[in-house]
């Protein structure tokens, strides 16, 4: 009996609804990506390689990787990398995936460094999860970093993609909760605070698509059961790390951006939310007086 040839095309054929059976939304998208990442080509060579046959690697790694998606677990796992703001961050199960909206974080930061006079500027990055806030904004502009965040796992891949991204850059990385993470050898205040923290609700979760829920951080998603858990505790202590003159950017979670406005509406300064290219409230900017 011949034996039975697989090929890029034929595999296609036959992982899309194979997929798309499994509830993946964008199943001929994720099949390529996964044929492109099993060969080592760009995703478009593909199609330039239809009718080239399979050796049994090949066919294993693929089969492997379809029954990975399959089973709900994130494309970016599977391949091990997230594209954001121009670059491939390093992700793997235990990181949160870095979302293409919290990008206005880093534009915003350096819209302000591109403005201020700040001599040598001190940026603090709270839940800095894969580091792609502060790297993406350290790549851009010189500034020092500081990253926090309570997974132990999640520090270790932004020592990585600090390495292999940014190995010119000054990084100080440190386990632990918001401002409690830091050493008392760190800076007392900060010129920029960013942080996208925690936000979706307890009352949420049963809204969340499988592979958020059952395969990303809960520590770096869920926030108590309205969901502002997280947005209190920073608030405590904000103000007073932040030098004077200096800026926090906080990202929203739209719905409850009102909500989340009002926790911080005491703190001295002046308050704008910027919003995401939907219209919806994304960021919401502090900027502290000259002089505290």
């Amino acid at each position: 009996m011949k034996k039975e040839v697989w090929t890029p095309l034929k595999i296609l054929q036959w992982s899309v609804p194979y997929l798309t059976q499994k509830g993946i939304k964008t199943a001929r998208l994720d099949a390529e990506c996964l044929i492109a990442f099993a060969l080592g080509i760009d995703r478009l060579k593909v199609y330039l390689q239809f009718d080239r046959p399979l050796n049994a690697s090949e066919l294993d790694r693929l089969r492997s990787f379809m029954k990975r998606r399959a089973n709900r677990e994130p494309l970016q796992y599977i391949v091990g990398y997230r594209e954001f703001y121009g670059h491939n961050f390093h992700v793997e199960p235990g990181v949160l995936i870095p979302r293409h909206e919290t990008e206005h974080l880093v534009e915003t930061a350096l819209q302000y460094l591109k403005k201020s006079n700040w001599i040598s500027p001190k940026l603090l990055d709270l839940g800095t999860g894969s580091g792609c806030i502060a790297i993406s904004i350290a790549k851009e502009w010189k500034v020092e970093v500081w990253g926090v965040d309570c997974s132990q796992k999640a520090l270790d891949i932004a020592v990585e993609n600090a390495a292999t991204l940014h190995p010119e850059g000054s990084y100080h990385w440190r386990p632990g909760n918001w401002f409690d993470a830091l050493t008392p050898d760190d800076p007392p205040k900060y010129n920029i605070i960013v942080t996208n923290p925690p936000y979706i609700s307890n009352l949420e979760k049963a809204e969340l698509d499988h592979e958020i829920s059952l395969f990303e951080p809960e520590e770096a998603l869920f926030a108590g059961e309205d969901g502002l858990k997280a947005y209190r505790e920073i608030c405590v202590n904000l103000y007073h790390r932040l030098t004077p003159g200096g800026i926090a950017l906080l990202e929203l979670h739209s719905i409850q951006a009102q909500k989340i406005v009002k926790i911080f509406e005491d703190i001295p300064g002046a308050q704008k939310v910027i919003p995401d290219l939907q219209g919806l409230p994304r960021v919401l900017i502090l900027e502290t007086p000259t002089i505290h």
